[in-house]
């Protein structure tokens, strides 16, 4: 089966259910090839590892601590509403190669579509949401503390663009 990329929604101009559907669509027709891919495999394991890590870092420093007590004692602001219109559909593939559910819409209206009642939905973010550091973690958060949060985000972020550029290029030549 071929599928016209030139009908894929680019950027942040079209609704996430569009998104998604293309997502959906492409993993199942490719899914399994890709999976197969051990360039893809081996790319994917990178990602998550450094994914794993990202999270350890930053539960260490204090990060998710401070930004839960944010989250519900000030109301948050980094995972509002329209932040996922910066997700693209090569993104949310990772997610569904990476065995994520992509949810069929947000829990809260107010907040980012793949913001859960625990966090984040999702395992592959787009890198505004990893590299994001407020001025209240620079403010809470000593600097050494900062300063591995964000080698592990360089760490993550890397990998995750690897991946997507890699998945582009395939798509191209096989699809």
């Amino acid at each position: 089966m071929t599928i016209d990329f030139t009908k894929i929604p680019v950027g942040p101009d079209h609704p996430m259910e569009k998104k998604i559907k293309w997502a959906k669509r492409i993993y199942s027709t490719f899914g399994s090839r890709l999976l197969e891919d051990e360039t893809v495999r081996s790319m994917l394991e990178k990602y998550e590892r450094s994914i794993d890590n990202n999270w350890k870092v930053m539960e260490q420093a204090g990060v998710v601590e401070e930004c839960t007590r944010c989250a519900l004692e000030d109301g948050g602001s980094c995972c509002g509403s329209g932040i996922e219109n910066k997700f693209d559909v090569v993104n949310l593939l990772i997610n569904l190669l990476m065995k994520v559910s992509l949810p069929k819409g947000p829990w809260d209206p107010t907040g980012c579509w793949f913001l859960g009642e625990r966090g984040c939905l999702i395992k592959a973010r787009h890198v505004i949401c990893v590299n994001f550091i407020c001025r209240r973690l620079y403010d809470r958060l000593d600097k050494e503390a900062i300063r591995r949060v964000q080698n592990a985000m360089q760490q993550e972020t890397e990998y995750g663009f690897m991946l997507e550029e890699y998945l582009k290029i395939w798509l191209a030549r096989n699809g």
